[in-house]
């Protein structure tokens, strides 16, 4: 704690509410801090997220649901069996014996050409469309999350701030209530101030709402129960500054981008899928065996040779292959227009792919610009601005001491004094937003480079 005394020497000539005035104002220069309790961390907060979140978990569960769907298509299809009894008398239930015969056939279908394979790699790169999903929604999630933790720090100071403004104009009124008692001031004054009380607190019960509808949405992004109150964040923060050039940036966001990868793995997708549309025109092969069994003996037909009939069971078998023929004329053109629909999706995705980079290209130039001016407005508050406003609000109590100046004055000084240390918070929650919204277009932790 640092205390001018060659102020509070001065203080010795003073009397009554005035010398009360001139301690607390110097109280009020004196940098305070509230105890945090157990305050946490912004990384924990981003490891919780990335565990509990209930979209990103569903998101999971879509990659491994694309995992086995890869394994359900790259199968060989089921084969058929059947019975049949074949020319049963109505006269009788005995259809084993009293049937002309009993046929069990047993199919198999056989993709040729690869076909299985082709499907199985179509959806290999729908895991991997689902995978940048996940990774786009994580990234998304990480931003919105360090957005929301970081607003939440400046309206902590903002209430700081608010309640050391309120603090002090209670203090004053305090101290002046015996003064005005005794007249030696007027009632204009004491009002004045009360009423900037009253202002001061309807301004503190705003950002205490605000702060808690930020919690709320902190707490959907941690996946935790919305009504928790368990929030308390530090109030020193840093990070990394952004050492990389914006070329090597845009060179991360083209590389590192989930949105990006997506587009490009969907592209691949549909090239797979052109390949998987025409291996159909491979005819796929049909092998059917079928067992006959005729408890009644051969069939008679009129040429049949009555000295050969035997009544005894007869069996026998056959065997078919047959082959379906997708390349007919009146039905090739299923896959041709198929493959002309996919080959005019991926000139669509083409060019929302190159708007989409330019759109986040742009996107990651604008956010470059709010870091720098954050960082340069970060250093000139620091610096500066603060330093500056503290000296004139010194001066003016310096003034006030020596009766140059009155009480409305030294408090309009340190008003703005408190202004600027606000801005001062504004610039360093913009430099940390700016900081995770660059990191939200090239896609990954800028820690890494």
């Amino acid at each position: 704690m640092k205390i001018n005394y060659l102020k509070m020497n001065k203080l010795n000539g003073m009397s009554g509410w005035k010398k009360r005035f001139v301690q607390i104002i110097l109280l009020l220069s004196v940098s305070t801090s509230g105890l945090i309790l157990k305050a946490q961390e912004l990384d924990s907060l981003v490891a919780e997220a990335v565990k509990n979140n209930p979209q990103l978990i569903s998101l999971k569960y879509k990659i491994t649901a694309s995992e086995k769907r890869r394994e359900s298509v790259n199968t060989m299809p089921a084969p058929n069996f059947s019975v049949e009894f074949s020319q049963v008398p109505t006269n009788t239930a005995d259809i084993l014996n009293q049937s002309i015969s009993n046929n069990f056939g047993l199919s198999q279908m056989f993709p040729l050409g690869g076909k299985l394979n082709a499907m199985a790699e179509v959806e290999r790169k729908n895991t991997l469309v689902e995978n940048d999903n996940y990774e786009s929604y994580k990234i998304n999630l990480v931003a919105q999350l360090k957005m929301t933790y970081f607003t939440i720090w400046l309206i902590d100071r903002k209430i700081e701030v608010q309640k050391e403004n309120i603090g002090l104009i209670n203090e004053i009124i305090k101290s002046m209530e015996t003064a005005f008692y005794t007249n030696k001031i007027n009632q204009a004054d004491l009002l004045t101030l009360q009423s900037e009380v009253a202002s001061e607190e309807t301004q503190l019960l705003i950002l205490e709402k605000q702060k808690e509808a930020q919690i709320y949405k902190l707490n959907k992004y941690l996946g935790r129960s919305l009504d928790s109150k368990n929030i308390s964040i530090p109030k020193d923060i840093s990070s990394s500054p952004v050492t990389a050039a914006q070329s090597k940036l845009e060179e991360i966001l083209n590389a590192s981008n989930p949105d990006l990868r997506r587009m490009e793995n969907m592209i691949e997708m549909n090239r797979a899928m052109i390949d998987a549309n025409n291996r159909e025109l491979i005819p796929d092969l049909m092998v059917q065996a079928m067992f006959m069994r005729m408890p009644r003996g051969m069939i008679l037909t009129s040429k049949s040779d009555v000295m050969m009939v035997d009544s005894k069971t007869e069996t026998m078998y056959s065997l078919m292959f047959s082959v379906n023929l997708p390349f007919a004329p009146w039905s090739v053109n299923k896959y041709k227009a198929k493959e002309a629909e996919l080959y005019d999706g991926i000139s669509s995705i083409e060019y929302e792919l190159k708007e989409m980079k330019r759109d986040m290209i742009s996107k990651l130039k604008e956010a470059l610009v709010k870091y720098n001016t954050s960082i340069e407005l970060n250093k000139l508050y620091d610096d500066k601005v603060v330093p500056l406003y503290s000296r004139a609000a010194e001066s003016q109590l310096s003034a006030y001491q020596n009766n140059r100046t009155g009480v409305s004055t030294v408090l309009d000084s340190y008003r703005m004094l408190l202004m600027q240390k606000m801005n001062l918070y504004m610039a360093k929650a913009d430099t940390q937003m700016a900081l995770a919204e660059i990191e939200m277009m090239v896609g990954t932790n800028l820690k890494n480079f």
